[in-house]
């Protein structure tokens, strides 16, 4: 096998760690492997809890970096017995970057029971040790979360406040958040103190608490733009502007809407169900029928068209000093294929770099 292919089915959610925290199976060595550092974070926390009172932290909790350590310090560290405890939790994270790791696999094949060491390498290469001597129970998938899978993760994650939260809550929330982790966390944290004793989050609270208004969000961008309502469109715009929205994000999020659009565009062609549909591009099946007449304003052959228009506005938010509203606005009217108007405000651009 190379380095990044290994048999993954056995492999240890973070899920499955909590369950062995609560069983008290927790190994003495543990992989946190993969890009998602929220997740290696979440685990190096639960184990500290579960093992390390806090007033033993300051001598039996070290956290090290893979760039500021030598190996032989790690695995001195690993071998010592805990003080007044009965568990001592060693990390070191950014693991990759540690010359000579292989000189720590004797200690992980034949770990001291006293001591948790936790690993954390965003790139490990299971081609060489010590990643390789990790049993796959003892290896934590650290992967990142995709834009399709977002919803249903804040759908998961809710449960652990006991409340639940509707379907367009949280593809609202997902649409403000994107895929990072730690930002979704904490406005979920935000809306659990906000819904108090309320057991069911809505897409009122997530307007609330996240995003601007009922009627200037971006699901109403969203419908304006697919329903190629210019006026409507350019005033929500405005609006979410105000209230602090950021350029960047709204097109991060017009990006992904364009992206259900071609999805949905292409599923239709094959005559897939729409409840499979639905599933496939994590879109409740109220909203479905409307998607469908997004499409038909938006059709396969003008999508190319309308990526290079959301790259052209990233690029443009991030690379130049021109007014933001104005390429938001352009970018809206070419999504809308209203050029007449877009190349009026083109050239009212080109003018403030004169």
């Amino acid at each position: 096998m190379n380095s990044k292919e290994r048999k993954k089915t056995d492999r240890l959610s973070i899920e499955g760690l909590q369950q062995a925290v609560v069983k008290g199976s927790i190994a003495p060595c543990y992989l946190c492997a993969g890009p998602e550092q929220y997740t290696a974070d979440e685990a190096v926390n639960l184990l500290r809890d579960a093992i390390v009172p806090p007033e033993q932290r300051s001598f039996n909790f070290d956290v090290l970096y893979g760039y500021d350590v030598d190996v032989n310090e790690v695995v001195a560290l690993a071998s010592s017995y805990p003080m007044m405890g009965e568990k001592r939790l060693v990390v070191v994270k950014e693991f990759e970057k540690l010359k000579n790791p292989d000189i720590l696999t004797p200690y992980i094949k034949n770990p001291l029971e006293t001591t948790v060491l936790v690993l954390v390498s965003e790139q490990p290469d299971f081609r060489k040790n010590p990643y390789r001597a990790f049993d796959e129970e003892s290896i934590l998938e650290c992967k990142p979360v995709y834009d399709n899978q977002v919803p249903q993760w804040v759908m998961k994650r809710v449960k652990q406040f006991r409340k639940t939260i509707t379907a367009d809550a949280a593809a609202l929330l997902a649409a403000y958040t994107g895929t990072s982790l730690r930002q979704i966390v904490n406005e979920l944290d935000k809306l659990d103190i906000y819904t108090a004793d309320r057991k069911s989050i809505t897409i009122d609270d997530v307007n609330a608490v996240v995003g601007v208004t009922k009627a200037y969000n971006i699901f109403e961008l969203y419908k304006a733009i697919g329903f190629k309502d210019a006026s409507k469109a350019i005033d929500i715009l405005d609006k979410m502007l105000e209230h602090g929205e950021r350029p960047t994000v709204i097109v991060r999020m017009l990006t992904r809407f364009f992206r259900q659009i071609a999805m949905l565009g292409d599923l239709q062609g094959k005559n897939v169900p729409k409840q499979k549909i639905a599933s496939q591009l994590k879109i409740h099946p109220y909203f479905l029928d409307e998607y469908f007449g997004y499409v038909r304003n938006h059709p396969i052959g003008a999508m190319p068209g309308r990526f290079q228009s959301l790259l052209s506005a990233d690029t443009s938010l991030k690379g130049t000093q021109k007014d933001q509203r104005l390429i938001l606005s352009i970018l809206i009217y070419r999504l809308l294929d209203v050029e007449s108007v877009s190349v009026d405000i083109s050239e009212e651009l080109e003018g403030q770099n004169q």
